[in-house]
C-alpha cells in the first residue's frame, strides 16, 4: 500500500482540476475575471461590512445612541413631571 500512496499527489482537487494535461486537445483553463473597480469597491465594501468588527461597533452605537435618547425623554419626563408638582402648591 505503501508504494500506491508514493505516486499520489496532494489531496487537492481545485489544483488538479484546474491544471490542464499538456498533450490533452481540452483547453479547459481557468480565465482571469476582469473585474471594473466600482464592482470592486462595492465587493470591499459588503466584505468590510461583515467583519466582526465592524459590526460590533455599529451595534455599540446603535445601544449608546439608544440610551442618549432615553436618558433625554427622562429629563424631559422629569421637567413636564416638575411644572406639574409645583403648578399645583
Amino acid at each position: 500500500m505503501a508504494e500506491s500512496l508514493e505516486g499520489m499527489e496532494p489531496a487537492n482537487p481545485r489544483r488538479n482540476c484546474t491544471k490542464p494535461h499538456p498533450l490533452s486537445d481540452n483547453l479547459f483553463k481557468p480565465r482571469d475575471r476582469v473585474i471594473s473597480g466600482k464592482e470592486m469597491q462595492r465587493r470591499s465594501r459588503r466584505i468590510y461590512k461583515k467583519l466582526p468588527e465592524v459590526t460590533k461597533k455599529k451595534e455599540d452605537e446603535k445601544k449608546k445612541l439608544a440610551s442618549q435618547t432615553n436618558r433625554m425623554k427622562a429629563e424631559v419626563f422629569k421637567k413636564k413631571l416638575l411644572d406639574q408638582v409645583l403648578q399645583r402648591q
